[in-house]
């Protein structure tokens, strides 16, 4: 009898894709097998804007997140080589990124058995460059068959193997510490503030406009496929390489002028990096006029779970509350101003390098 479960046949038909089709298939083949082979331990994120980065890996209950920008090559010759041209242009500066070619053969449905994972500053310098149709461009040859004079050889990783190169980041397999238990009663939701995903989405869509009007091109605001953990977007500022999280967590208020703010303990984790933002709406669904942006690290302390007065605002958080129209401004500073790479406080997710 046959299998049941064994796959069926790759399609006969043929794929006539344009490069802009071929180009987000191919991301989506990495990151598929990337979230696979993180076997749960981590998430895959996508910018709401492409500003030169495709992928973010991260490690779940962290902000260990490293940058990929994938190119997807087509044309292969018979002896298993590929030669791609990237413009100079093209290619941004990621400290602790990586560039991912990938193959994705004919009918373009799964990712050749290997790819090469190659570490931005490594393909700088190995990497002849060449001028094209007047463009200035790094020119990639490598062997998807593998071979002994493949310079790439080192950075290549079989598919069946991405398991071991996520593990093999620095940090990855570091145990992450358990969350300070809060001394305070954990209170029951009010009635209508669970499960109310319309207040929750609205607020998160006023979250990353607000930043990417404030932050521009000098960030990237990312979000995970499939949300697993507190992070609510994460922040990439690209001048510093650096990363930042929001939690979101979206209120209506009525004329009680009371909100429940409840974060779900289980999956938190505190980071210097990561930030609770209470959004409030007023029952017309507008922003209110001041939000509370609270540090992580003082969420133990509050209360996973609270009921807050807004008028007036329950003193404990009085000096988390800022005007709406400042949010963005004052998170990226707050987050990202003065933050050197040596300081100890940042997140481990960047200037990473893994050999395959």
């Amino acid at each position: 009898m046959r299998n049941p479960l064994k796959p069926p046949r790759r399609p006969s038909w043929r794929s006539e894709l344009t490069t802009a089709q071929f180009g987000p298939i191919a991301e989506d083949l990495l990151g598929v097998a990337l979230a696979a082979a993180a076997s749960g331990s981590g998430t895959v994120a996508r910018p709401l804007i492409d500003r030169g980065v495709d992928l973010y890996l991260r490690r779940l209950r962290s902000l260990l997140t490293v940058p990929i920008q994938v190119k997807g090559c087509r044309h292969v010759s018979p002896d298993a080589i590929v030669t791609e041209e990237i413009a100079v242009e093209d290619l941004h500066h990621l400290s602790g990124g990586y560039l991912a070619m990938v193959h994705v053969p004919p009918p373009h449905d799964q990712l050749y058995r290997r790819l090469y994972l190659i570490p931005d500053r490594e393909f700088r310098e190995r990497c002849p460059r060449t001028v094209s149709h007047a463009i200035e461009s790094y020119r990639f040859i490598a062997n998807f068959g593998g071979s002994a004079d493949d310079i790439w050889s080192r950075f290549a990783v079989d598919v069946e193997g991405l398991a071991e190169w996520i593990a093999s980041i620095p940090g990855w397999l570091r145990p992450i510490p358990p969350l300070p238990a809060t001394g305070k009663r954990e209170l029951a939701l009010l009635p209508g503030d669970a499960g109310n995903f319309s207040i929750s989405g609205l607020g998160t869509l006023w979250v990353a406009a607000e930043l990417e009007r404030a932050g521009g091109d000098g960030i990237t605001v990312v979000e995970d496929r499939v949300r697993l953990d507190p992070v609510t977007l994460l922040v990439h500022h690209l001048g510093t390489q650096r990363f930042a999280g929001i939690h979101i967590r979206a209120a209506i208020f009525n004329e009680t002028r009371r909100i429940h703010f409840d974060v779900k303990q289980p999956h938190f984790f505190v980071d210097g990096g990561l930030w609770v933002l209470l959004v409030l709406l007023r029952p017309d669904r507008r922003i209110h006029d001041f939000c509370l942006l609270i540090p992580s690290r003082d969420l133990p302390e509050l209360g996973y779970s609270e009921t807050v007065t807004l008028d007036p605002l329950t003193k404990r958080f009085l000096k988390y509350r800022i005007p709406s129209e400042e949010f963005a401004a004052t998170f990226l500073g707050k987050a990202f101003a003065g933050r050197l790479p040596q300081d100890p406080g940042l997140d481990q997710g960047t200037h990473l390098e893994i050999a395959g």
